[in-house]
């Protein structure tokens, strides 16, 4: 009897071990996110309804009644869930200035400048300065421009605007082409200059903009923590940033704080620190998942906005005393053959190359330089990154698939730079701008990202549904032109979304990590309150994010952060 007994306890005991009562499977879900439309970018499954999340893991995918129990859960109420998306191309520093300081680019008026200026000033500490803003970008093309009316650019403002709303506040904002400044009175006493109207030019701007003190640590660091809070309202959840190199130390000084947000794939901007990179070990796959290295930024050439895109034939809006200007070479890329060794000296070090080209020509030289890395440095995955790849010539798309390029490639510009692009380089040649369809049909893998926050004639929002949009339709935000600024370089949305998603992380080597919705992969999703594929591009533009998820960690919650 005694035998029996202790043979059922253990009998008893063995099955206690090998099933779950309802506490012990509630335990093993941290976060359930069900009753939605789950994009998962996944091939194998691409649609879902719920999502199951353990500590920072995707742990479960699926549809129907039949899901796990969860500590928490979310009912998406039959909204859109996709993969978190990931922006292969920030400014991150610059952006967070501009948005913690000024943004004056579609500024030109008298109202609009004061109250961006007060808006500035209320944000900061006293005795701040308030720098940049870059006025008048958008004057002579008007915001969501298709370039079929150009207006002119005159508008001048004068300290007596700002004075009285910036008593404790020094003020020198330049406009868009930085030739010429507005100082207030506060900033004209601290700099030792005197002038009436506070416009300032040439040379006196110049020592002007020198004498501005550095910026502290505690203003980087709220300037990063406003950069991160508008990543989280519209689901970012990585991104892929050219700061300078002590930006590195604001992200790790946050991450310790537990208030990096975002995680952060980081590419030092100059070509000649390869050396240092590949001494600091900082080589493809370094770094951990939250801040991570392994790539080098370079340009070989400059931008369409100033002209110095270069160009294998003249720009069509060139000045008189310049009618044979093609555009101009960058960093060393002026000597082309000390800038091609750099860049096989790099590669041969396990450096991930992303290089700048907008010109026809630019592109062409460096799919050459591209081509002959396997001759120095043998063959393999190196995920060669073109950035913006903006023009190229039919003749050098069919180059593509031999390379093995990612085109880094931010759909907005086609959105925002239609204004003045034919005017600067004819129809003819626009038909290889922005040509996505063309990029994928050749073989490349898109990439998207914002080059957010732009340059000092454009503004390019963080908000990956303005590149959603803009890829789908090739029309500015006030939908111009009906069919399309040349319709067949359209992509699919949910090439669109892929490109967002999955797209950045192949180009940085974290696609077995990130950029889909799979068992095993990092708990990174956005959540948005409009369905992109029933609703109307127009749509898109009004969209917004209800949830960021990052590491299974909700981050943003629009109701809850809205409201306080």
């Amino acid at each position: 009897m005694v035998r029996e007994l202790v043979a059922i306890l253990a009998i008893v005991a063995l099955s206690t071990l090998g099933c779950s009562t309802p506490t012990d499977r509630e335990a093993s879900i941290d976060l359930l996110l069900l009753n939605g439309k789950v994009w998962t970018g996944n091939p194998g499954q691409p649609w879902a309804e719920w999502v199951a999340v353990s500590g920072d893991r995707i742990t479960g995918v699926g549809s129907g009644e039949s899901h796990p129990e969860a500590r928490k859960t979310i009912d998406l109420k039959g909204r859109l869930l996709v993969p978190g998306f990931n922006d292969s191309h920030v400014h991150f520093a610059q952006a967070g200035s501009l948005l913690l300081g000024v943004n004056l680019l579609d500024v030109s008026d008298d109202d609009l400048f004061r109250t961006r200026i007060a808006e500035a000033a209320a944000r900061l500490p006293a005795g701040s300065w308030i720098t940049g803003g870059d006025w008048g970008a958008y004057e002579a093309w008007a915001l969501g421009s298709d370039g079929t009316q150009r207006g002119e650019t005159a508008y001048i403002p004068e300290r007596a605007l700002i004075d009285e709303a910036t008593p404790d506040h020094p003020v020198l904002v330049t406009r868009y082409d930085r030739k010429m400044g507005l100082a207030n009175a506060t900033a004209l006493r601290e700099l030792g200059i005197e002038s009436e109207t506070g416009v300032l030019e040439g040379e006196q701007l110049d020592r002007a903009c020198e004498a501005i003190p550095a910026k502290s640590r505690e203003r980087s660091l709220a300037e990063t923590r406003r950069g991160l809070e508008e990543c989280r309202k519209w689901g970012v959840t990585s991104v892929q940033d050219m700061s300078a190199l002590d930006q590195v130390g604001i992200y790790n000084e946050l991450r310790e704080q537990d208030e990096l947000t975002c995680r952060v794939h980081f590419s030092p901007s100059r070509l000649i620190e390869y050396e240092k990179m590949i001494a600091d070990g900082r080589t493809i796959g370094s770094g951990d998942e939250w801040i991570r290295f392994g790539t080098i930024k370079t340009h070989i050439d400059g931008i369409m906005g100033n002209r110095t895109a270069r160009f294998f034939e003249p720009y069509d809006d060139n000045p008189q005393d310049q009618p044979d200007w093609r555009g101009g070479w960058r960093e060393f890329s002026g000597d082309l053959d000390e800038f091609e060794r750099m860049l096989v000296a790099a590669d041969a070090g396990n450096v991930q190359l992303r290089v700048h080209a907008i010109g026809d020509e630019a592109n062409s030289i460096l799919f050459d330089m591209l081509e002959r890395l396997g001759e120095s440095n043998g063959e393999r995955d190196r995920r060669l990154r073109v950035v913006h790849a903006q023009v190229l010539r039919p003749e050098d798309f069919e180059r593509i698939s031999e390379l093995s390029i990612v085109a880094e490639v931010q759909p907005y510009h086609c959105s925002d730079d239609m204004r003045w692009m034919e005017e600067r380089i004819g129809h003819e040649r626009s038909k290889g701008a922005y040509a996505f369809r063309s990029l994928i049909d050749a073989g490349a893998d898109l990439a998207f990202g914002s080059d957010w926050p732009g340059t000092n004639a454009s503004y390019y929002p963080v908000n990956p549904l303005y590149g959603i949009y803009a890829a789908v339709t090739r029309q500015t935000l006030n939908g111009a032109p009906e069919d399309g600024w040349f319709p067949a370089e359209r992509v699919t949305l949910e090439e669109a979304l892929r490109a967002y998603t999955w797209g950045g992380a192949y180009a940085s080597f974290e696609d077995e990590t990130k950029g889909t919705i799979a068992e095993g992969m990092l708990a990174d999703l956005t959540v948005l309150d409009t369905d992109l594929f029933t609703e109307p591009p127009a749509r898109w533009l009004e969209g917004r994010v209800d949830y960021t998820v990052v590491g299974g960690k909700v981050v943003y919650d629009r109701m809850r952060d809205e409201e306080s």
